[in-house]
């Protein structure tokens, strides 16, 4: 079984791989994900940071309600009339208020405290918008750097996929399909050198002895158990 053709194609088809790998790698690229997560990430912390916001307008809003109830049951025991009251009502009336002032003050607090938080909070989300923007402006200056060059190198890719095109016709149709499964896994490159005495030349793991017996009986080409990758044996 010839395998001269399907090498040829590897070699073309391996240039094809690094043109696309440099793009993949390219600095512009590695730039453009880094912007576009930094974004990503700054657009979740400003709707974390905006929820935390309303939830706080939501508590001061609570507690400025309690605030208005207690002040009114306040005057309302202020304003009555005590005269036919004895000692012990009056010294009820006098430990309802200590409570009500009590209650207030602890209320009071609370709001400041969510006031100096909500403050914070406006803080940090005005410093996450600035960062979202410039993140968000890099993002579009690499994502153009980037489709520049991939548009440089769209005419380089063409050419050789035509090459490629043209070279299936002659392919053996069984080892295409066996290059086409090996390749869709992600391994390259799918043909791989015996390496004598008896390793894969793609993982260098040793192979057993009787798939090296194959390859050594005029079988020119055995599947590594291991890498999954196709040993041939030119010898």
């Amino acid at each position: 079984m010839s395998i001269e053709k399907i090498l040829k194609y590897q070699e073309v088809d391996m240039k094809l791989f690094k043109l696309e790998n440099e793009l993949k790698t390219s600095e512009s690229a590695k730039k453009m994900i880094f912007y576009q997560n930094a974004t990503k990430q700054s657009l979740d912390t400003l709707t974390r940071l905006n929820e935390s916001a309303e939830t706080a307008m939501e508590n001061i809003k609570k507690n400025m309600s309690a605030l208005t109830d207690i002040n009114r049951q306040m005057d309302e025991i202020a304003s009555g009339d005590l005269s036919d009251c004895d000692e012990k009502q009056l010294d009820y009336f006098a430990k309802q208020l200590e409570k009500l002032e009590q209650r207030s003050d602890e209320l009071e607090k609370e709001v400041s405290r969510i006031n100096k938080e909500l403050s914070e909070t406006n803080s940090k989300y005005k410093k996450e918008y600035e960062q979202a923007g410039k993140s968000s402006k890099n993002y579009r200056v690499y994502t153009e750097e980037f489709n520049n060059l991939k548009k440089e190198k769209s005419g380089e890719a063409g050419e050789i996929l035509r090459e490629l095109k043209e070279m299936e016709k002659d392919l053996n149709v069984a080892i295409f399909e066996k290059y086409k499964k090996v390749k869709a896994n992600k391994k390259r490159p799918v043909f791989v050198p015996f390496i004598k005495p008896s390793s894969c030349g793609g993982c260098g793991m040793e192979i057993a002895s009787d798939i090296i017996d194959k390859l050594s009986e005029g079988l020119k080409i055995q599947e590594c158990p291991n890498c999954g990758r196709i040993i041939y044996n030119k010898d």
